[in-house]
């Protein structure tokens, strides 16, 4: 090629490459991305490449530059071009830490990131756009399903409350019932355990947060312990971590008083129960109650305590260590009902 035909080729792949990436994170692609190298530019004639370069002012370069703005600190045409390649040769669609995604494009403004913690794998595909995954929004969604669910099921067999399952004639109505009643054990018992992995999830992700930022050589060995090795109860960890992210002798919760006391004198028993369930009770290690009776106890109003009860202690978290809102955004809304609100999720 001459040096003239060169500049203007290199200047149109990095102009398409650009808006390609750039319409792949808005969700706007109708199919696979289209091959932008410069061997597809090679044999075009330079009336077509004329052609090319005029388009380089048609308006796209522009709306890929405001998207860049409104989204992300410092990203430009020629860090959304320098995505085109791996993008490309992962299909359309490419997973990676969000800590690698900002190296490599730069950092997402918070209105953007809706709270998703630094530990987040970020998803970018034609169908989708731009996404983050993370465990403490899917264990959320976990919560919603299973409590819907629950809901449901109570509605639905509120006609049967008071008939014997034998005393219903009709066989399919017995077989409806009886599923009816096999998916709300299934929904509560689901819900009661995402409580409480919600609750490790999103205490481990401020750990992990605070260690990727900070030089944590000048803590005692106790305090690095229960930072990076997981160290402690889950109790230990939702007290003291807090308190150790923000430098701070007492931090938003203590294990005498609510919420967290109900989280361990209720909450945590019925989740031991399922999670170890065993014929050796051992009641008098476990506050003095049958270890499995607590699976056969376990009612709706127990799980709807769960829930509000989990979601109090991430809010006094949440805003200790410095949260803008109430919650973090990916905590779901509820409705009236006490349902929650999967319209827009």
């Amino acid at each position: 090629m001459q040096p003239g035909r060169d500049r203007e080729v290199a200047e149109i792949i990095r102009h398409d490459r650009a808006v390609e990436v750039g319409r792949l994170l808005l969700g706007e692609l109708d199919g696979p991305m289209r091959p932008i190298f410069p061997e597809d530019y090679r044999e075009i004639p330079r009336r077509q490449l004329k052609s090319g370069m005029h388009s380089l002012r048609d308006g796209r370069r522009d709306e890929v530059t405001r998207f860049c703005k409104r989204n992300f600190k410092n990203v430009g045409l020629n860090k959304l071009a320098h995505l085109y390649e791996p993008l490309y040769s992962h299909g359309g669609v490419w997973r990676l830490p969000l800590t690698e995604f900002i190296q490599q494009l730069g950092e997402p403004r918070e209105d953007v990131l809706r709270d998703a913690p630094l530990h987040s794998t970020v998803v970018l595909s034609g169908l989708w756009g731009l996404q983050f995954e993370f465990p403490e929004a899917h264990l959320m969604k976990d919560i919603a399903i299973a409590f819907n669910t629950s809901l449901f099921v109570e509605t639905a067999l509120i006609p049967y409350k008071m008939i014997p399952l034998l005393k219903i004639k009709e066989i399919e109505t017995r077989r409806l019932v009886a599923d009816l009643q096999r998916q709300g054990a299934a929904s509560r018992r689901s819900c009661v355990i995402s409580c409480f992995n919600l609750l490790e999830a999103y205490i481990n992700g401020i750990a992990w947060a605070y260690v990727q930022k900070n030089d944590i050589s000048a803590l005692s060995n106790k305090k690095q312990e229960i930072l990076t090795e997981g160290q402690g109860s889950i109790l230990d960890k939702l007290v003291r971590i807090p308190q150790i992210v923000k430098n701070q002798l007492t931090g938003p919760l203590h294990q005498a008083s609510d919420p967290l006391k109900t989280f361990k004198e209720m909450i945590k028993p019925f989740r031991d129960s399922i999670v170890h369930a065993s014929p050796f009770s051992a009641s008098e290690r476990y506050g003095g109650y049958d270890k499995l009776s607590k699976i056969y106890e376990l009612s709706i109003i127990t799980v709807n305590v769960a829930i509000d009860n989990t979601i109090e202690i991430i809010s006094k978290i949440h805003q200790f260590v410095g949260g803008r809102d109430l919650f973090p955004q990916w905590v779901l809304a509820r409705k009236d009902d006490g349902s929650f609100d999967m319209d827009i999720v």
